[in-house]
């Protein structure tokens, strides 16, 4: 009987010391979204490394190991991570190079829509062992969303333009997760039906949009402003409708994160 218990208790220390062994627990992350996602999730003190692009207060105490595409391979190495965290911007070469070295890599491409960005958010719990907390916060998320859209009471929608660069001017497209901000909002993408997100500061003009937002962080955000606002002929100057979003918040979102952002959102463009 003691024989069969010890024996027990040895195979269940060995699942659980498996279980630990094969959660991660030097992570390094060469996206700034998904190192939003993984400080959300809980495991802020497992992240080792990120990007000079990662929000200075989720980056503070953590190694910089790249910027927005360019990767220091040796400072990552350093570090001994037992997982590496890439995206599209990542090099194929740095990709491969990491993979020759026996680094684990998982690779997440962009989201392309609200509904992207939640089965990303779970696929990464799953990969460091938080699945049921990912799900609680996108069960959280949707609950949120669909009380939004059901308060959303507006007699026109407006048209509306989201401007996420500047020289060149660059703007939300469709198919891309920020057109989801203007689709649930009920609102009309001024740019709907263009393949690419640089246009001109004419055909804005031209489609004349009723609010303007900007999420680009910095002087230049308010540079951009001023130039919206020297056009009187402009609805969303005649309206008072030309607003600054931090890029932090609303440009790498995790789902509760984008619910805050949508919020924010409504909130200015229906209230005058």
């Amino acid at each position: 009987m003691l024989a069969s218990r010890f024996i027990t208790l040895v195979l269940l220390f060995q699942i659980f010391f498996t279980s630990i062994s094969q959660t991660p627990q030097r992570i390094v992350s060469l996206v700034p979204s998904i190192t939003k996602q993984l400080f959300e999730l809980g495991v802020k003190d497992n992240v080792i490394g990120c990007t000079s692009y990662c929000p200075e207060k989720d980056r503070k105490e953590v190694t910089i190991v790249a910027s927005a595409i360019k990767v220091n391979i040796e400072r990552v190495l350093l570090l001994k991570p037992d997982l590496v965290l890439a995206s599209s911007l990542t090099s194929p070469k740095t990709l491969e190079t990491f993979k020759k070295l026996g680094v684990k890599i998982v690779w997440f491409d962009y989201p392309k829509s609200y509904n992207d960005l939640c089965n990303q958010f779970l696929e990464l719990a799953k990969t460091i062992g938080k699945e049921k907390k990912a799900q609680q916060i996108i069960d959280k998320a949707n609950n949120e969303l669909k009380e939004i859209e059901m308060n959303i009471v507006a007699v026109k929608p407006v048209t509306m333009l989201m401007q996420i660069g500047a020289n060149p001017l660059w703007v939300a497209i469709e198919n891309t997760f920020m057109n989801d901000y203007i689709k649930f909002a009920k609102a009309i993408n001024i740019v709907k039906g263009v393949g690419n997100g640089a246009v001109s500061r004419e055909s804005v003009l031209v489609k004349n949009p009723d609010v303007i937002f900007i999420f680009i962080s910095g002087e230049q955000a308010e540079i951009e402003k001023r130039i919206w606002l020297s056009y009187k002929s402009l609805n969303a100057t005649q309206n008072n409708r030309i607003f600054i979003i931090d890029p932090n918040l609303v440009n790498s979102p995790t789902p509760s994160s984008f619910i805050t952002a949508l919020d924010e959102i409504l909130n200015l463009a229906y209230t005058y």
